[in-house]
């Protein structure tokens, strides 16, 4: 990889390289866990094996591509075998490996490129097979795509069902929006657009980079989509972001005077970004960096970066908007959290864990004893679309599980 990305990257690439070495792969954050969240337990294995190999940064990518190619060759061996179902897991899993070999490459590259379209040929492969209806989705957006993977449940008529905009952060691509199986919106008869907005997974690799504005832009592109599909009840459209995504699926819904409500967790609130940039891993910065097209010019990115801020736009918030989140998050402060909740003239209700981190990964007391965040939000966004008017509230979960209602940030000084 040539010399891209921020200087703290560089210099602290032995600081790196040594705290994997001691704390493993989930040293800037719990890749395994939300990796493995919609593969399942089958593929716990390849990742207890890229654990043990893996030991510098630079081995990620021979490592993972390694694990996917192997994926690869069970999921043809088992088709040709007369064994659908197991191709179907072994595609999936193909997938997200080479999602996750591409997840280090933070430059344009023809490597990239072509574990993109390994990728993309394994999620097909996938949803020839699967048990739903799965649909590759490319909105014309400028002169390239937002690209998509479109998801009816199980059993689907033709008839209009209610239907979520889903997408991940910055490191969770669309292939990681849908579970393998027992997904939380399927069950709940939602059709799920799971997309990669600028930026994001596979858009920056045909050419779609992020800007502080490009999201509301493909918010347009993704609504007007929507609209088009027979499949699409347009009155009953959510939306869900998670990580950085939820920024990025705010700014959508504050521009989107259609959706029916939003929920986004695990939170990147902080205008200008320094804790995340700043402050943390230096290969956040690195990533994001090389997402906004601007990975040789730091200064750049740094006055750019400076225009990531949702205060403008929380005030055009008109829908329902849940906050799910950690009040001890180390990428962005929750005070921030709070003060769009403040500034948001539509309902904006909050679940937030005691202690809760980042990702809101176990073994926080609050979060393994307390309400599973997914199954939350999924139910909070059911009753949006059956035309339940939204609380205001802050649910406070308490490290034995039980929640605390408390007052909304709107009635206090929070």
């Amino acid at each position: 990889m040539s010399h891209t990305g921020p200087r703290r990257w560089h210099e602290q690439r032995w600081i790196t390289d040594s705290v994997l070495r001691t704390d493993g792969l989930e040293w800037d954050q719990p890749r395994v866990a939300y990796t493995l969240r919609p593969m399942g337990v089958d593929a716990t294995a390849d990742f207890r094996v890229a654990e043990s190999r893996i030991h510098k940064f630079a081995d990620m990518v021979p490592v993972f591509t390694e694990l996917a190619e192997r994926r690869q060759r069970m999921a043809q061996d088992a088709e040709k075998a007369g064994h659908p179902y197991a191709a179907r897991e072994h595609y999936f899993h193909a997938a997200l490996l080479y999602v996750t070999a591409e997840w280090p490459i933070w430059e344009d590259s023809a490597a990239l490129v072509d574990l993109d379209d390994r990728k993309n040929a394994c999620y097909q492969a996938y949803a020839r097979l699967a048990d739903h209806h799965v649909e590759r989705v490319e909105i014309p957006f400028g002169d390239s795509y937002i690209p998509a993977w479109f998801h009816l449940p199980r059993g689907h008529d033709g008839r209009p069902v209610h239907t979520v905009v889903s997408c991940g952060g910055m490191d969770a691509p669309k292939e990681l929006n849908v579970n393998l199986y027992g997904d939380k919106f399927l069950e709940r008869g939602f059709a799920v657009l799971a997309f990669d907005g600028p930026g994001q997974g596979e858009a920056p690799v045909r050419g779609v980079k992020f800007t502080p504005t490009a999201w509301i832009d493909a918010g347009e592109a993704i609504m007007s989509w929507c609209r088009q599909r027979p499949e699409v009840d347009e009155e009953r459209i959510v939306g869900f972001g998670l990580s950085f995504g939820s920024y990025w699926m705010s700014q959508i819904a504050a521009t989107q005077a259609d959706m029916r409500g939003t929920a986004v967790g695990l939170v990147c609130h902080e205008p200008g970004c320094h804790m995340i940039f700043e402050m943390a891993s230096p290969s956040f910065k690195a990533r994001y960096m090389w997402m906004s097209g601007l990975e040789h010019d730091e200064a750049a990115f740094d006055r750019m970066a400076e225009q990531i801020d949702l205060r403008p736009l929380i005030t055009r918030m008109r829908a329902p908007w849940l906050v799910i989140a950690g009040d001890e998050d180390e990428l962005s402060p929750m005070e921030h959290s709070y003060d769009l909740a403040r500034r948001c003239p539509g309902p904006a209700p909050m679940l937030v864990y005691q202690q809760g981190r980042h990702a809101l990964s176990l073994p926080t007391p609050s979060v393994a004893l307390g309400p599973n965040w997914l199954t939350y939000a999924s139910d909070w966004l059911l009753d949006r679309v059956q035309g339940l008017p939204a609380e205001e509230y802050v649910d406070y979960v308490l490290p034995s599980g039980r929640i605390e209602r408390r007052p909304h940030p709107k009635e206090s000084k929070i």
